[in-house]
């Protein structure tokens, strides 16, 4: 039989018609390419489920966190997932517990590692000890001495390697090239289609406490390099895009909701390219899932996933197989708790006991011999006081240090006995902030000096001591006012006067020149010239014990007080009777955390405030009730509003104050508004108004918080 007849009666025993003119059978048009986003951020190394994490959910308080219950989150959610992709926000090795910390942050990128990690973003934490040190992350390279700072054996036995996963952003360009320093974006297959990650800084970075200036680098906006970035994306092809950025914004609902977001991302979200089709954030430990209209009107989803691990987000997009683009109708994201209601990892908890059991030991190794107490205190000279200044002066090579001592663990938090000191005993004495070195003028030095004492203005004072170097002594006169205590000319340094009109290196706190006003050394931010030491003060403190096993501690003598009683004075709505802060209570509508509770506006501490709550975001109004315990004969309620210059969140503008008899029902007495300023505040009531209980209500406010570092009560003349 010839070929073609045997091939025509194959076909015929298939019951195919030769030759006939029939078209072929439809075939089914592809199916549309599933794609997973899984959004970390802010995880800043709490790995360990003993963190005793929370957060509100529709039924209560829920128990979150812990790196194994994440974990065991991201296994359930990823099955059965064909092209899942974990992408991080930002500040996941970074603001660490103790545990991760004294491993150089270590233990975090071994977690990371194991969860699959796909791409990050380099957020404001991750230049705390500058650029190299995020390099390192990424290539395993070790510094300092290996096995005390940095490279140490992991869970398995093995060096450390850095990361399985790069580090991403578009607005981190060298100012000369304009280019960026890192990648701008990584590009992922997703079946038979691609899919676009870009990265996004925090802009704000070199202003921030820790990872202040020094980088060298441009942190630009965030809007223009995402758009260049997606606009270079969508010429190689990608069509479907997402961006992750180190930027958020906060929304009065529980995690998975979505009620009147404000901040930076939901400004920006409205101006990123259509091209864009996800938007995930960061950095201000919020979360909210929203869906919010491109510039041509379409929704995309704009989610943050809390902090600390205790929430996961989930965004699934429906890709074209024949384009790659986006079906923004078929997309869905949702914010998932990382509950404790299912089993842990076993190899995640692992991990995270191998390290909390290393940190266990590390705690009892010594590392120095002291021949006496190293004494310290906030409010006056002490022994570790003056180390810390000297070490703070070697290391940066400065004319002389001045150290604030009272701003806790950030700079100096505790002493040491004599004897033995353990590596946990000197862990947080010397604190994480950043040593820095200042120009500043003589006149400026002997304003810092003189901004020791803040004046007891209507029940906010402080006493608070700069710690000085060896080099540094001076004089001051208690008998004289505030402001008038320091005479320039028994200000020594190397034995000379302070010149006034001469400019000398100041090496301090970071935390100085960025808030130092907050802090009550508003001199501090009178500077140029910022210059950032290569380490940290708590690694200076670690390493000098290391190398000097048998210690002398400093001497006293740096400082000397000439005893007196000052003047009396009065604040700036001239002398008031105010009520003792003992004789009243206080409560609010809501508080940021324990540290912000209302009973830190009557402490007479004005490093501390009650804040309403940022997460989930209590909109305003809130308001904050004072118990006069008693009635009392009212002339005016003083308010301290936030004395943070850089931070206006909070600061209340529009209020109204409320007087009641029972506590039940409250009447306006006044309303009114303040300017923004630092400055107190007085809301003065009608003649004869007589009350127990005094509210005040913030109607608009800094960021659309309520906020107060100190509310006062000036009774009646003759009450």
């Amino acid at each position: 039989m010839p070929r073609k007849s045997r091939i025509s009666a194959a076909l015929a025993l298939l019951g195919l018609v030769v030759g006939s003119t029939a078209l072929p059978a439809a075939t089914a048009a592809p199916a549309p390419i599933p794609v997973q986003i899984l959004s970390l951020t802010d995880l800043h190394g709490y790995l360990s489920e003993t963190e005793n994490l929370t957060i509100a959910g529709p039924s209560g308080t829920q128990q979150v966190g812990g790196a194994g219950y994440l974990k065991a989150h991201l296994d359930q959610l990823r099955a059965g997932k064909p092209n899942s992709f974990l992408i991080g926000s930002g500040d996941q090795f970074s603001g660490w517990p103790d545990y991760t910390q004294a491993f150089a942050n270590e233990p975090t990128i071994e977690v990371l590692n194991a969860f699959g990690m796909d791409f990050d973003v380099a957020g404001n934490h991750e230049f705390d000890r500058e650029f190299p040190f995020l390099r390192r992350m990424t290539t395993g390279a070790c510094y300092g001495k290996p096995g005390f700072d940095s490279c140490f054996k992991d869970s398995t036995g093995r060096n450390f390697h850095g990361t399985d996963y790069a580090y991403h952003a578009a607005n981190i360009v060298n100012p000369k090239t304009k280019q960026p320093v890192l990648p701008p974006y990584w590009i992922a297959k997703a079946g038979s289609q691609r899919i676009g990650f870009i990265g996004l800084g925090f802009p704000g970075t070199p202003t921030e406490t820790l990872s202040i200036k020094g980088s060298g680098f441009e942190f630009q906006g965030v809007v223009d390099a995402a758009n260049r970035a997606a606009a270079e994306l969508k010429a190689q092809g990608v069509n479907a895009i997402v961006v992750s950025m180190h930027e958020g914004g906060q929304q009065g609902g529980l995690y998975d909701e979505c009620k009147n977001p404000t901040g930076p991302i939901f400004d920006a979200a409205r101006t990123l390219s259509p091209d864009i089709d996800v938007i995930l954030g960061g950095h201000w430990h919020t979360a909210f899932n929203c869906m919010i209209p491109d510039p041509n009107g379409v929704p995309r989803p704009v989610l943050e996933a809390s902090n600390h691990g205790r929430v996961l987000g989930e965004v699934n997009l429906s890709l074209d197989p024949a384009t790659g683009e986006v079906d923004r109708a078929a997309t869905t994201a949702i914010n998932h708790a990382v509950t404790k209601d299912v089993t842990p990892d076993p190899g995640i908890q692992k991990i995270v006991k191998y390290w909390m059991d290393k940190w266990t030991a590390r705690q009892k190794e010594p590392l120095a011999t002291l021949d006496r107490d190293l004494d310290f205190t906030p409010t006056a000279e002490s022994r570790t006081g003056n180390l810390v200044a000297d070490l703070y002066k070697n290391e940066a090579d400065g004319d002389f240090a001045l150290v604030p001592a009272d701003l806790g663990v950030d700079v100096i938090a505790a002493g040491l006995k004599a004897g033995t000191v353990s590596y946990g005993a000197a862990w947080p004495v010397a604190g994480i902030s950043p040593i820095t070195t200042l120009s500043m003028k003589g006149s400026t030095v002997e304003a810092v000096l003189e901004q020791q004492w803040i004046p007891p203005a209507y029940g906010c004072s402080r006493l608070s001591s700069l710690a000085t170097s060896a080099n540094f002594r001076y004089t001051y006169d208690l008998g004289r006012p505030v402001g008038d205590r320091v005479d320039p000319a028994k200000v020594l340094i190397d034995g000379k006067p302070l010149q006034l009109g001469k400019t000398y290196r100041v090496t301090t706190s970071a935390a100085m020149p960025l808030h130092g006003t907050q802090y009550g050394y508003p001199g501090f931010q009178q500077y140029s010239d910022l210059a950032r030491a290569p380490r940290m003060g708590q690694e200076v403190f670690l390493n000098y014990l290391r190398t000097h096993p048998s210690l002398e501690t400093p001497g006293l003598g740096r400082v000397t007080a000439i005893p007196g009683t000052p003047p009396p004075s009065d604040g700036p709505f001239g002398p008031l009777n105010l009520l003792p802060r003992g004789e009243m209570t206080a409560t609010a509508t809501s508080q940021g955390g324990a540290a912000y509770g209302a009973a830190s506006a009557i402490d007479g501490n004005c490093a501390t405030m009650w804040h309403s709550n940022w997460s989930p975001h209590a909109p305003l109004p809130q308001y904050i009730t004072l118990d006069l315990k008693g009635p009392r004969a009212i002339e005016a309620l003083v308010y301290t509003p936030r004395q943070d210059a850089d931070v206006p969140n909070g600061r209340i503008s529009s209020y109204d104050v409320q007087t009641s008899t029972d506590g039940v029902t409250f009447t306006s007495v006044t309303k009114g508004s303040w300017d923004g300023s630092i400055d107190a505040k007085i809301a003065r009531f009608p003649a004869g108004t007589t009350a127990r209980y005094v509210r005040l209500v913030g109607l608009a406010g800094g960021a659309d918080y309520a906020a107060a570092t100190e509310l006062n009560i000036a009774l009646a003349p003759a009450s």
